[in-house]
């Protein structure tokens, strides 16, 4: 979830004209901007967005585009670097990115995050939800827990693209009722924590913000807290999960590996993140039919 918490600099901004429209949201943290909504005349908007990202020198611009719509973004720079299957209410979304900085779009660690992604592969579908150990509670996190988590999160990463090191966000976050934490607690302390960002108009939601202290990893604690957000999303009947996962973390991978998410791409120096930008892993599931 995008929210100019972390750098007075960043913000949202809307263009509207005759014959088009584009939101965007400008993210100094981690040099790029998102095109997060845009109609109308898919050629202008595409320029208009790369003259946004040089106007502010910003490295990327990152985009999840309609299927109709990717060879025109292609054909203007960008690159096709995944897709999510039923992004858009049940249809493909392409997501795309323009490296205005063409370092960005160079990865550095190509064998060790394809081998990840081998070992990964390898646990398809193995997880059990009968083989969680009752020594931890699974519950939703709540208005009162925003300053353990920001611990948690200052405690695991260095850096973070979002800022969850700050309870006052998380506390906004939570009361926005636009994302659902779920967190794992062992004797009444939060030693784990995941949420799911919520897309309801487009029926998606990404699986996100998985931090587990280090002393509790190896005990199954994101594998549950994800089946427990997945349950809660198949309530609410949405279509579509994805992640995005940090290239060179073997476990994250493995975990959404093992709940039978799909590897369909990988975003190149995408976020900031543990002091550096990293590549992304795209993870898909589907959940229910449209």
């Amino acid at each position: 979830m995008e929210i100019a918490a972390d750098n007075p600099g960043n913000s949202y901004k809307t263009i509207s004209l005759d014959d088009l429209s584009l939101e965007v949201y400008i993210d100094f943290h981690n040099q790029r901007i998102k095109l997060l909504n845009y109609y109308g005349n898919t050629i202008k908007i595409v320029n208009n967005s790369i003259d946004l990202c040089k106007q502010h020198g910003l490295g990327k611009i990152i985009a999840t585009v309609y299927k109709e719509d990717a060879q025109i973004f292609t054909d203007s720079g960008f690159v096709l670097e995944g897709t999510i299957d039923g992004y858009f209410k049940g249809k493909t979304g392409y997501c795309v990115s323009f490296f205005n900085d063409p370092t960005r779009g160079r990865s550095n660690y190509l064998n060790e995050e394809d081998q990840i992604i081998k070992t990964a592969e390898q646990y398809t579908s193995l997880y059990r939800h009968d083989q969680f150990s009752k020594e931890f509670v699974i519950r939703n996190a709540n208005l009162d827990d925003a300053s353990e988590l920001a611990v948690l999160y200052k405690t695991v990463f260095e850096t973070y693209p979002t800022p969850m090191n700050n309870p006052d966000f998380i506390a906004d976050i939570i009361k926005s009722e636009k994302v659902i934490f779920k967190v794992a607690e062992f004797e009444n302390n939060i030693v784990s924590a995941a949420s799911a960002d919520l897309y309801q108009e487009l029926l998606h939601a990404e699986i996100t913000d998985c931090a587990t202290f280090e002393h509790f990893r190896g005990r199954g604690l994101l594998s549950e807290l994800v089946y427990h957000l997945e349950q809660t999303l198949r309530d609410r009947n949405y279509i579509t999960l994805f992640s995005l996962s940090r290239g060179l973390s073997l476990g994250i991978n493995i975990v959404l590996s093992k709940h039978g998410y799909k590897f369909t791409g990988r975003l190149a120096n995408n976020c900031n993140i543990m002091g550096k930008f990293e590549d992304m892993n795209i993870w898909v599931k589907t959940i229910k039919k449209y």
